[in-house]
C-alpha cells in the first residue's frame, strides 16, 4: 500500500510534461535585457566586497506573456560563489518575447549565460566600507504570498489609457517587508510599455500583498527586499477568461488520498489507469472551488467524480511566478490515475 501511495502521489505531480523539445517558428528573444544596475542589484555580497566577478548559465522557461520561471543553475564560474543564484534572482527583471508555434505564442526554454564583471577592486573596497549601504541588501525570492492582489483588484486598476488602446503590459517593482509581512516602499525597476501607466496600477497593488514574517533561519523578514512582477493582459479585461498561467501548488493530495479515492467501479472492471482534466475556480488562500470534470477516460467508471471529491486538497500560490493573480482566475487540473497492481478485469 505504501509502495503504491507513493506511485500515485508521483504520478499527481508530474502533471502534463513540457514540449520544449519540439522545433518553433520564431525562436523566443530579448525585450528587456539585463542591465549592469540590475546586475550590481543582485551581486553576491561576499563576491562584491573582494572586488570579485563571475559567471553563471541559467535554464528557464518563458511563459506565454514573456516572463522567466522555472529557473535552474546549469553552471557558474567560480563554482559556490553564488553567481548561478544571483542569476536566478535577476530574472523578475527580464522579460523576453515569447517563441511562436503556428503563429501562436507558445511556452519554451531558453539558456541564459550571464557575465557578472566590472567589479573591480577599488567598488569591493568601497561597498565594503558602505556597510549595509542599498547594493548590500538582501532579496528574497521564491515568496509564499499569504494575501495577494485578487483578479477583481487587478481589473479594477487596470489603466484607463491601456484600456483604450487594447493593450498589455508589464511591470516589476522592488519591494520592501514590514512588519507582519507587509510590503512598501516600492520601486520601479521595470515597465514595458512605458507611459501607459502600469507600474503606477503595480504600486497601488503592492498594498495587498502580505508574505512571511520570518526567514527560513528564524530571522525576520523586516527590512529585506523581494521584487513582484505584474503581467496586465488584455484577456483579464474579459470575465470569461481569466486563466492564471502555470500554477505554483502549496497544497497537493497524498498518495494516500489518490488510493482511498480511486474509483471501486475501476478496480473491479480492472482498469489500471485514468486520467481527469479539472475546470476550477481559485478562491480566497488560493483553494479551488466550483470544480467540474472537463475531461475523463475511461468515462463511466467513477474518475471524474474522485478528482472532483479530491479538489478540496489543493491549494494554489496566490500570485503567480509570471505575476499574474489566482484569486478570481480559473484553472485546469489534470490528475492521472495509476494502479500498478489492479485485479485482472472480469470476463
Amino acid at each position: 500500500m505504501r509502495h503504491l501511495a507513493a506511485a500515485l502521489a508521483c504520478a499527481l505531480l508530474l502533471g502534463v510534461p513540457a514540449r520544449a523539445d519540439e522545433e518553433l517558428d520564431v525562436k523566443p528573444d530579448w525585450l528587456k535585457r539585463p542591465t549592469p544596475e540590475s546586475l550590481m542589484s543582485v551581486w553576491p555580497r561576499e563576491a562584491l566586497q573582494r572586488g570579485l566577478g563571475g559567471k553563471a548559465v541559467i535554464s528557464c522557461s518563458v511563459s506565454l506573456q514573456g516572463a522567466l520561471r522555472d529557473c535552474s543553475v546549469v553552471s557558474e564560474s567560480p563554482a559556490g560563489s553564488g553567481f548561478g543564484v544571483a542569476a536566478i534572482a535577476l530574472t523578475p527583471q527580464l522579460l523576453m518575447k515569447p517563441g511562436m508555434r503556428g503563429g501562436k505564442p507558445v511556452v519554451s526554454t531558453v539558456r541564459i549565460p550571464i557575465n557578472f564583471e566590472g567589479a573591480g577592486p577599488a567598488l569591493g573596497s568601497r561597498l565594503t566600507g558602505a556597510g549595509s549601504g542599498p547594493l548590500m541588501r538582501m532579496v528574497l525570492s521564491n515568496v509564499t504570498w499569504r494575501q495577494a492582489p485578487t483578479y477583481a483588484e487587478v481589473v479594477a486598476v487596470y489603466p484607463e489609457k491601456a484600456k483604450a488602446r487594447e493593450a498589455g503590459g508589464r511591470a516589476t517593482l522592488n519591494c520592501t517587508f514590514k512588519a507582519g509581512g507587509l510590503v512598501g516602499s516600492c520601486d520601479t525597476i521595470t515597465e514595458e510599455p512605458k507611459g501607459m501607466g502600469f507600474a503606477a496600477a503595480a504600486r497601488t497593488l503592492s498594498s495587498r500583498f502580505v508574505g512571511p514574517e520570518t526567514l527560513k533561519d528564524g530571522r525576520p523578514t523586516k527590512g529585506v527586499d523581494v521584487q513582484i512582477p505584474f503581467v496586465f493582459a488584455v484577456d483579464m479585461l474579459n470575465p470569461a477568461s481569466r486563466t492564471i498561467g502555470k500554477p505554483q501548488w502549496t497544497s497537493l493530495p497524498d498518495g494516500q488520498d489518490m488510493v482511498a479515492g480511486y474509483p471501486a467501479a475501476a478496480v473491479e472492471a480492472g482498469v489500471r489507469t485514468g486520467r481527469v482534466v479539472m475546470n476550477c475556480q481559485v478562491v480566497a488562500e488560493g483553494r479551488l472551488s466550483a470544480c467540474a470534470t472537463e475531461r475523463e477516460e475511461p468515462a463511466g467508471l467513477g474518475f471524474g467524480d474522485s478528482a472532483v471529491a479530491l479538489s478540496k486538497a489543493f491549494r494554489v500560490q496566490t500570485w503567480s511566478t509570471e505575476g499574474l493573480p489566482t484569486v478570481g482566475g480559473s484553472i485546469r487540473v489534470p490528475l492521472r490515475y495509476e494502479m500498478p497492481n489492479a485485479p485482472p478485469a472480469k470476463p
